[in-house]
């Protein structure tokens, strides 16, 4: 075995042994999902009390006592509005600011990057918002999906940047000769040439929005507003010794992500290869 082999076998093995450590906490929560009260507090990664009937039970509860279902309707609500409002805006942002090589768009451009180092201070975000009655009823809706919007911004608007680069630029122009306006050669020529780096991007906010937990805090934490992530944690002060009933939350508001990533992450993987080549 020549050294460039030996090496790519020493870091695979590496990458193995880094993701079993990361899958026994999952696997961990996942069969004490599914055992009695007394074996679950037990805290141990074993099968030892496994049940069909004990799984029906513990997820049932967590269903009708979490209000799961209408969490999860809350969540569904603004984790889409809030992934097609970031992705529409940071797209057509990246494309005016690659397109027009001028010193003015230069500095749109460092000062949205820019916001990849500043972090979110939510006490100053929840008082601008309560001066336009933000914070409650529907209008926390709307704040808590600007506010989400406005955090992932900068981050979807820099992918898209390195990969519009990649684009020639000659379409541009053949569009133009053609008569289409800047929105129609938009949305017609480069935005499905931008689907690898959309899908990417879409992940990324879906994952961020649906695991947040701060900004649900304090705008989503009425009863009727309450997202799924939240249900772990007000379910936590109900149960806090029933780490069965716990575990099957966590389990439960975890499944979605989980399926969603499995089915797009070659797309994800094609996305940022693509951009990293493109930028």
């Amino acid at each position: 075995m020549n050294k460039k082999k030996m090496k790519q076998v020493v870091f695979e093995t590496i990458g193995v042994l880094i993701s079993f450590l990361v899958l026994i906490p999952f696997l961990m929560v996942f069969l004490n999902s599914m055992k009695s009260k007394r074996q679950a507090n037990l805290l141990q990664l074993s099968l030892t009390g496994i049940s069909w009937e004990q799984f029906l039970e513990n997820y049932g509860t967590v269903i009708r006592e979490a209000r799961l279902v209408s969490s999860f309707l809350n969540s569904a609500v603004v984790t889409f509005l809030g992934a097609a409002l970031v992705l529409s805006c940071a797209s057509m942002a990246a494309f005016v600011v690659v397109r027009r090589k001028t010193r003015a768009m230069k500095a749109v451009n460092n000062f949205i990057v820019m916001g990849l180092t500043l972090p979110l201070a939510m006490v100053p975000v929840y008082f601008m918002l309560s001066k336009v009655h933000m914070t409650t009823g529907t209008g926390a809706v709307a704040g808590a999906i600007l506010v989400y919007a406005a955090s992932i911004f900068p981050f979807i608007f820099f992918i898209y940047t390195g990969f519009i680069k990649g684009i020639s630029s000659e379409i541009d122009e053949a569009a133009i000769i053609d008569g289409a306006s800047p929105l129609l050669m938009y949305f017609r020529i480069i935005f499905p040439l931008l689907k690898p780096v959309t899908i990417t991007a879409l992940m990324h906010c879906v994952m961020s929005i649906w695991n947040d937990f701060g900004i649900s805090l304090y705008l989503l934490n009425s009863a009727k507003r309450t997202t799924a992530v939240l249900t772990t944690y007000l379910f936590m002060g109900q149960k806090a010794s029933d780490w069965q009933l716990l575990f099957a939350d966590v389990v439960l508001v975890s499944m979605p992500i989980v399926i969603l990533y499995l089915f797009m992450q070659k797309y994800i993987v094609a996305g940022l290869a693509d951009g990293a080549v493109k930028g």
